[in-house]
């Protein structure tokens, strides 16, 4: 009997270990580096905008202990915050995925994010994550990373923002489109003022009139048949 019960682990972690290699293949051999060195206290809001606390700490994932993770997470009942490790590493293995259009590979796909989380995780600095984050992550009126949005959303370059600033900008990395102040000011500024709680700002110093008075807002097109004569 525990010759058969080692034969199903073996074979258990063969199988887990296949799937990761089968979607690693799919992956460049040299995952991305960040453009751009953040300083400590842009990486900081961003570490605490995910509940992160202290100095940002990535787990080394392997595929038997990520496969442990998932498995206990879906264990677990009624909903609960994700790691912000995990929130981060998973930000830039999507990254990856839509830049070396894995989408295309249909079926690999998932198995090939999953490895790219694996290898980032390991790969690269928890600084260096947060940077890639940073420099990519999709924050809506056509901008990627925080060089982009800064101008676009506030005017000035992203070494100006304020922590208010940059914090609204995280919020909106959880979704460009259905975030975007343009389309919902309201709902912009509640996501505001959600991660500026979650960042550990109190609740009554968040104001999000005041905080983000600096707020670039377009002014919505109109053909020239709906314009009055």
């Amino acid at each position: 009997m525990i010759g058969a019960a080692l034969a199903l682990v073996f074979a258990f972690v063969a199988f887990i270990y296949g799937l990761y290699w089968y979607g690693a293949a799919a992956l460049p051999a040299e995952l991305p580096r960040p453009r751009y060195a953040y300083t400590d206290a842009v990486r900081a809001d961003y570490w605490a905008s995910l509940g992160g606390r202290g100095p940002i700490v990535v787990e080394r994932w392997n595929p038997l202990t990520l496969c442990w993770h998932v498995y206990t997470e879906v264990q677990e009942p009624g909903p609960h915050p994700r790691r912000p490790d995990f929130l981060m590493v998973q930000s830039v293995a999507r990254q990856i995925s839509a830049d070396h259009q894995l989408h295309q590979l249909r079926s690999r796909r998932p198995l090939a994010e999953i490895a790219a989380l694996i290898r980032v995780s390991r790969e690269r600095s928890p600084e260096q994550i947060v940077d890639l984050v940073l420099d990519e992550g999709w924050m809506g009126l056509n901008t990627r990373g925080l060089r982009e949005a800064a101008p676009a959303y506030f005017g000035v370059t992203h070494e100006r923002l304020t922590r208010a600033e940059r914090l609204a900008l995280f919020g909106l990395m959880k979704g460009p489109s259905y975030f975007d102040p343009n389309r919902d000011l309201e709902r912009f500024r509640t996501r505001y003022a959600y991660v500026a709680q979650v960042a550990g700002t109190p609740p009554d110093r968040i104001d999000p009139e005041r905080d983000l008075a600096r707020l670039i807002l377009t002014p919505p097109t109109t053909s020239p048949t709906e314009q009055r004569p």
